[in-house]
């Protein structure tokens, strides 16, 4: 943990915003800084300030300064502040109390906290003085956010990720302040300013990209218009299916276009949509609640989502459907001849890709899981580490490394796993036969199956 702190550039979660003060007049008393440990579940462990020595937690144990708080897997637990703000801390989650305090004269309150591993959630009580703040702090390239719910996930390698879920957040690094709209999400990588995600995405024959100003580019095999996107604007997620394409918009709602002959492009009634997911024939959508909604083809039943709950991240195979918990775990539904659907015992996930009939998660500590067909070896990654994000594609898994290169394992018939020499890349996305790969500076590189011209990304500028 001490080597952690040196590398500290201030990531800062600036939440603003309830009713904080020291009362009415006469003299009312100041209000205390009394902070609680109020849920404890599973191994949950704190080391007292001054002390290098980790115990066992206890519910309603009185939290300081210099405290650290750390949770195992399959365990959780809730920090209550004492002005009612409340922080979850999933599985696998680190974080140290850095100040509690409220000037009595002000009301003013200061609540900073370091989060050096793991996915928090915070739900910040509305401040009353502009002057207040909510402050969480990350390691060394790290932003800062202001909002009222966000959920916060970083890597061991500091990269972070923010997700606005409701109110007004910023994203603070290398002297950048970047807004990030409800229901979007932000990177920061270490060293660089905060970026909202571009994205790219592939269909089985076609290639999306999201653009940072919220447009859409495509390209690739369009006999169905699962191309037709040049008129898309402020989106702000895209998924890429067979024969189709869909995008979440900033105000929730999501279009989509290309073949709708199972019903998959049947979302213009959808809101409060914060991601989508796409597959062969069905479309998948995460609500800014935590919930999930699916439409098409259901013969697998992998539309059958609407009791989940507590949600941050969606993913659609061929006839499945794969969801990341806030906590950590993953479910699935659908298809599961080949063990694609054997999830359950996951713990301490931070991303999942789902392939044809295979499935892949990424751990907080780099390393991945894999499930389901193996038969072109997709399923090796069992010595992958540094890794912060995988695709999936028909038979084939790719994972972008902390440092910017790239790994693959599986069919490489038609070159779609040739990334080894692939650098300065924050995300790729993988279709049939193909992976696309999207460079911090905007561009894309492919390879692969090109018979469409869903590799012809060379001109492509997401910034």
């Amino acid at each position: 943990m001490a080597k952690k702190l040196l590398s500290i550039l201030a990531l800062t979660i600036v939440v603003a915003v309830a009713s904080v003060g020291c009362g009415g007049g006469g003299g009312s008393p100041c209000p205390s800084t009394l902070t609680i440990l109020s849920i404890t579940e599973g191994d949950v462990f704190v080391m007292k300030a001054g002390t290098n020595t980790w115990v066992e937690a206890e519910v309603e144990m009185r939290l300081k300064v210099g405290d650290a708080l750390k949770t195992g897997d399959d365990s959780g637990a809730e920090i209550t502040f004492f002005d009612g703000s409340t922080m979850e801390l999933e599985a696998g989650t680190q974080i140290e109390i850095l100040s509690l305090n409220v000037v009595c004269e002000t009301g003013v309150t200061t609540i900073t906290l370091l989060q050096t591993l793991g996915t928090t959630i915070s739900r910040v009580t509305k401040l009353l003085d502009p002057a207040s703040s909510y402050k969480v702090e990350t390691p060394s390239g790290a932003a800062a956010v202001r909002g009222s719910v966000m959920v916060v996930t970083v890597a061991q390698d500091g990269t972070t990720w923010i997700t606005n879920l409701e109110g007004e957040i910023w994203a603070i690094a290398q002297g950048v302040e970047l807004p990030v709209p409800q229901g979007q999400q932000c990177i920061i990588t270490p060293g660089q300013p905060p970026k909202l995600i571009m994205m790219v995405e592939a269909g089985d024959f076609h290639t999306v990209g999201l653009k940072s100003d919220g447009t859409v580019v495509a390209v690739g095999m369009n006999d169905d218009g699962q191309c037709n996107v040049d008129d898309w604007m402020d989106i702000k997620h895209v998924a890429a299916g067979y024969s189709h394409t869909v995008g979440a918009k900033s105000d929730g709602t999501v279009v989509a276009v290309g073949w709708n002959g199972y019903g998959q492009c049947d979302v213009s009634d959808w809101t409060g949509i914060i991601q989508v997911a796409a597959s062969y024939y069905h479309t998948v959508g995460l609500e800014s609640d935590g919930t999930v909604i699916a439409v098409g083809f259901n013969y697998w039943w992998q539309c059958n989502v609407t009791d989940w709950t507590n949600i941050t991240q969606v993913a659609a195979g061929y006839h499945h459907t794969v969801s990341l918990k806030a906590d950590g775990t993953v479910v699935a539904m659908g298809d599961n001849f080949y063990g694609q659907c054997d999830v359950s015992d996951w713990t301490g996930i931070i991303q999942v890709a789902a392939g044809n009939y295979h499935t892949v998660g990424v751990k907080s500590d780099g390393t991945v899981v894999a499930v389901g067909l193996n038969e072109s070896g997709q399923c090796n990654v069992n010595d992958w580490t540094d890794i912060i994000q995988v695709a999936a594609g028909y038979y084939h898994t790719v994972g972008v490394k902390s440092d910017g290169s790239v790994v693959a394992v599986g069919a490489n018939t038609l070159g779609q796993c040739d990334v080894g020499d692939w650098t300065g890349i924050i995300q790729v996305a993988t279709g049939e036969a193909h992976t696309v790969g999207l460079k911090a500076d905007g561009t894309a590189v492919a390879v692969g199956d090109n018979a469409y011209e869903q590799c012809d990304v060379g001109g492509w500028d997401l910034n």
